[in-house]
Formats: C-alpha cells, sequence, structure tokens
C-alpha cells in the first residue's frame, strides 16, 4: 500500500510542478512584499487582493480542467473551499493572539502584516509537511481514516466548547510564550517594532504563538481534506492555494467578525459531514465528489445567509 501511495507522487509530471510552482510563488513574493512600507491595511486592500488570490486559485484550477479532467478540477475546487472554511476559525485565532499581546488597533496593522508575514509562511511550510504525510499513510489501512475521523470530531468538540465560552485566552501565558521566556531575555518595549531588540521583544512572542498554532491548524485541517482528495498533487496545492489568501482574508474577517456569526456553525457542521465521509471511505463508501461539493456549497452557503438574515442584536444596535 505503500507503493501506491508513492506511485502516485510519481505521477506528477513536470508541468504540472511547473505550472503550480512559478504563479505561487511570484504571487507569494507580490503580496508578502505589498505592505514592507509599513502603512496600514484597508478594507479595500485586503477585498482587493482576496479577490486576486481566489481569481488565482480558480485560475489554476482551469489548468487541472486543461491538464487532467473536470472531474480533478472539481475534486480541486471542493479541497480548496474547505481549506477556507476552516481557516475562518484559525484566522479568529490569529486575532485573538494579537488581542494578547495588544496588537489589534489600527496602529498595528502594519506589525501585524509583519507577524503574518512569517506566519502564513509557516502554515504553508507545515501544510506541506502534514499532507506529504497524509497522503502517504493513508492508504496503510481503513483504521487510519477511522482515526483521521475521531481527529476532526475532537476538533469539532473544541470549536463547540471554546464558542460556548465567553473568557478569552490570554495567549501572553500560553506554554510556548513561557517556554522561550525561560531560555531568552524579554524586553517588553514594541517600539523597536523588531523581533530582537535587547533581547526577544513581544512580537517575537506572538510569532512564536501564531507558528505553533500553525502546526495544530495545519495538522487539523490534513484529515479533513483528505476525506475528499486523494491525489497528492491536488490535495497539496489546493491547501497551499488556500494558506497563501489568508493574510488578506485575516484583515476582512477582522472588520466582518460579528456580521458573519453563523459562518463559525456552518464549519462545524461541514467537519461533522467530512467525519461521516472518512467513516464511510473506510468502509468502501465512496460518495460522489460533485455531491460532496454541493453538499459543502450548501452549509457554507447557509451559514453566510443565516448571518445576513439575523444579525446579532448587538450589531442591528450598532
Amino acid at each position: 500500500m505503500l507503493e501506491q501511495s508513492f506511485r502516485s507522487f510519481a505521477g506528477i509530471t513536470g508541468l504540472e510542478i511547473l505550472a503550480f510552482l512559478v504563479p505561487f510563488l511570484i504571487a507569494i513574493w507580490i503580496d508578502l512584499r505589498s505592505h514592507r512600507a509599513g502603512q496600514a491595511i484597508t478594507m479595500k486592500d485586503a477585498a482587493t487582493w482576496s479577490a486576486i488570490w481566489i481569481a488565482c486559485a480558480m485560475a489554476f484550477a482551469g489548468f487541472i480542467w486543461w491538464e487532467r479532467d473536470g472531474e480533478a478540477a472539481s475534486l480541486y475546487v471542493t479541497g480548496y473551499v474547505l481549506e477556507k472554511a476552516l481557516a475562518v476559525d484559525n484566522l479568529f485565532a490569529f486575532f485573538l493572539i494579537f488581542k494578547s499581546f495588544g496588537l489589534t488597533l489600527e496602529h498595528n496593522q502594519p506589525l501585524q502584516h509583519r507577524i503574518l508575514y512569517w506566519g502564513i509562511l509557516g502554515a504553508i511550510v507545515f501544510r506541506i509537511l502534514f499532507l506529504g504525510i497524509g497522503a502517504i499513510i493513508v492508504n496503510l489501512s481503513p483504521y487510519v481514516l477511522i482515526g483521521f475521523a475521531l481527529v476532526v470530531l475532537w476538533t469539532v468538540y473544541k470549536m463547540w466548547q471554546s464558542g460556548g465560552n465567553d473568557e478569552e485566552v490570554d495567549y501572553t501565558n500560553h506554554w510556548s510564550v513561557n517556554l522561550v521566556k525561560k531560555f531568552a531575555h524579554v524586553n517588553p518595549s514594541i517600539e523597536s517594532h523588531r523581533f530582537f531588540h535587547h533581547g526577544v521583544t513581544p512580537l517575537f512572542l506572538c510569532l512564536i504563538c501564531i507558528e505553533v498554532c500553525d502546526v495544530v491548524f495545519a495538522f487539523d485541517s490534513m484529515p479533513v481534506i483528505i476525506a475528499v482528495v486523494r491525489d497528492p498533487y491536488l490535495m497539496i496545492t489546493s491547501s497551499l492555494w488556500a494558506a497563501a489568501g489568508l493574510r488578506s482574508l485575516y484583515f476582512l474577517l477582522v472588520a466582518a467578525q460579528n456580521k458573519f456569526w453563523a459562518l463559525e456553525k456552518a464549519v462545524m457542521l461541514l467537519l461533522v459531514f467530512v467525519s461521516c465521509k472518512l467513516i464511510g471511505a473506510a468502509f468502501h463508501y465512496h460518495l460522489p465528489n460533485v455531491v460532496s461539493l454541493s453538499i459543502v456549497a450548501l452549509i457554507l452557503g447557509t451559514g453566510i445567509g443565516w448571518s445576513l438574515k439575523f444579525p446579532k442584536p448587538e450589531e442591528e444596535e450598532a
């Protein structure tokens, strides 16, 4: 079964690798350097870049359709949408981390952008690592899929538990932050706007916390995308195109975090569907991809529509 997994990697052509890497790396370079002057990130800028990233991802879907077939393109789009949906909860966690370190004011946006610069790169690296491992071990035993389903259900439980808890987590006392404090002198000032200035600054501690969360998020998202996409090429490319646009999506979500209040509930329902799909796959039950994509779109669309139709009371007053 390991041979089957490695053969799926060997089937990736040089054209497919170049068609992904060249536009992806160019877009990453342009996006991550677009705010190096330190200006504030406007809603227009965040919305424009989010649209650009979605357009790039859909253009790549067109290449998949041309190079392979419509079914492969459909699988790629399903994986992309799932990764984007999971990113909603992950980015709200980033917001809470910034809030814990006192970096949520508008004049701190350039600092957030700088931290997210490295945080998004970390997210890309960790997704490549975990998805590569997942693509190799997924064919070892049907029990692997059941194990993945349990991981997804545990993620749902954690989201449900945190959703009902009004007490915010203080990430300045996160175990990763405390570990760094044991081995390094901490300069409490952020005036230098550097990660290191007479010791490590709160910016570096914030970055460490975000990178640790990236590891957890990458691990949690692995079984979700494996539930619908088994091809390593489609799995990795859809996940990376989704992860690359997280910086712009972050600033959009922060501005509209109360407007789409039901989206998190929709994501939890989506993860329950994914876990059922993994368990079904373990017993050789395959749901057609067009049906899976339709269910994903219906759940997410319902969450967005419900949020807009029934806004929170505090939002109506505002």
